[in-house]
């Protein structure tokens, strides 16, 4: 093909091309935001308590059930996950605490209410079992049932 049917041809396929290449991409996008009918979006807070007390005690499994039942159920009685883990963070001190750790997911609607109650549990758990802190993260999801 001579060079000038060559740089004509080239030409005509950016014409053909879109012009948007993330095109595809969105309307992919679009066709699954649909899929589930029940997605709706929701606050997901993980709250992270360790499990050792000052002087080398450590919270029994007897009494994190106990605070579990008594405090953190009650306040989110629709379903909440809890994890073992095990995690290391630099204490008030300066010196890296080593120890297990229980995560706590919840899934809400937000509210004052609920935002509420999460504070009460960290406070809690905090005086009970003498902790420095709690950890808490928090994001907003998208969830489907």
């Amino acid at each position: 093909m001579p060079k000038s049917l060559n740089g004509l041809f080239l030409a005509s396929l950016l014409f053909l091309a879109p012009a948007d290449p993330n095109r595809s991409i969105r309307a992919q996008e679009l066709e699954t935001q649909g899929a589930y009918s029940d997605e709706s979006i929701l606050t997901k807070d993980e709250l992270y308590f360790g499990m050792s007390k000052p002087e080398g005690k450590i919270v029994s499994e007897a009494e994190w059930q106990r605070f579990l039942n008594c405090v953190i159920t009650p306040r989110f009685k629709e379903g909440l996950t809890v994890l073992n883990a095990y995690g290391q963070y630099l204490n008030r001190s300066g010196q890296l605490a080593q120890e297990q750790t229980k995560i706590v997911i919840l899934l809400y609607e937000n509210s004052p209410d609920k935002n509420k109650a999460i504070e009460e549990i960290i406070s809690l758990y905090k005086q009970t079992f003498q902790q420095e802190s709690v950890l808490r993260t928090t994001s907003r999801v998208k969830v489907s049932f």
